[in-house]
C-alpha cells in the first residue's frame, strides 16, 4: 500500500487537529512480519510519546501484528477500517486462483487467518480499538466469492469483529468508501478523542 489512498482522511483529521504521516509498505513483495518491522522502524524516527494509528483493510492487521511484535510502539488509540479480523473469505477464495495469487503475493496469506492478541494484550499495554465496517454491498470481492450478507463489497461484517476491540460501528458504505466517508472520519476523530464511537441515533 503507498499510503497515498488516506490522503483525504488525513487532510480531515489534520483539519481536527492532528499531525498525520502516512506509512506506505509493499504489501505484494513482503509478508506481515516484514511489514510489521519496517512499520516499527517508521515509528523509531517520530519523536512523540503518543501515536494512534487509523488503518484500513490489511493495514489493521499489520497494526495487530505490530502490538504482538513491538507492544511499546502502540501508546494510543486506533482505529481499523474494513479490517478482516477474523481472517477473510474473498481471500482464501482468491487463494485458489494462482493469477490472482501471483498478483497480491504475500499480503494475501495475511489475509486468511485471525491474529490472535492474547499474548501480550495486557492490563499493562492495551490499546484502545475501534472498528469500524461498511455495509454497502460493491465491490470486487462480490466477483470472486459468494459473500454472506451484510458484507462491503471485499469484507463481510461478522470479520471486522474480534473479542478485544473496544468499540465497533457501521457505517452505509462500501470498502474503498471507507476511506472517503465524511460520517467514517468523524467516527475516527470521536474516537481518538475519547476511545468510544459516537453515540448511535435511533
Amino acid at each position: 500500500m503507498n499510503g497515498w489512498e488516506m490522503t483525504l482522511l488525513g487532510k480531515r483529521l489534520e483539519a481536527a487537529g492532528y499531525l498525520t504521516r502516512r506509512f506506505s509498505y509493499p504489501s505484494v513483495h513482503r509478508s506481515l512480519a516484514d511489514n510489521t518491522n519496517l512499520l516499527h522502524q517508521f515509528l523509531d524516527e517520530i519523536d512523540d510519546t503518543e501515536i494512534h494509528f487509523v488503518a484500513h483493510s490489511l493495514g489493521g492487521l499489520l497494526v495487530r501484528n505490530l502490538i504482538n511484535t513491538y507492544p511499546h510502539d502502540v501508546q494510543g488509540r486506533v482505529v481499523t477500517l474494513g479490517t478482516p479480523h477474523q481472517g477473510s473469505q474473498v481471500a482464501r477464495i482468491m487463494r485458489r486462483s494462482w493469477i490472482v495469487s501471483r498478483l497480491l503475493g504475500k499480503g494475501l496469506a495475511s489475509l486468511l487467518t485471525n491474529i490472535p492478541l492474547s499474548q501480550r494484550f495486557s492490563e499493562f499495554n492495551s490499546p484502545e480499538i475501534g472498528s469500524i465496517a461498511g455495509n454497502k454491498p460493491l465491490g470486487m470481492g462480490m466477483l470472486l466469492a459468494s459473500m454472506a450478507k451484510p458484507h462491503d463489497g471485499a469484507v463481510q461484517l461478522t470479520e471486522t469483529k474480534f473479542d478485544q476491540m473496544t468499540d465497533y460501528r457501521v457505517v452505509a458504505t462500501n470498502h474503498m468508501g471507507l476511506l472517503f466517508s465524511r460520517s467514517v472520519a468523524a467516527e475516527v476523530i470521536q474516537f481518538l478523542r475519547t476511545g468510544y464511537f459516537l453515540p448511535e441515533t435511533a
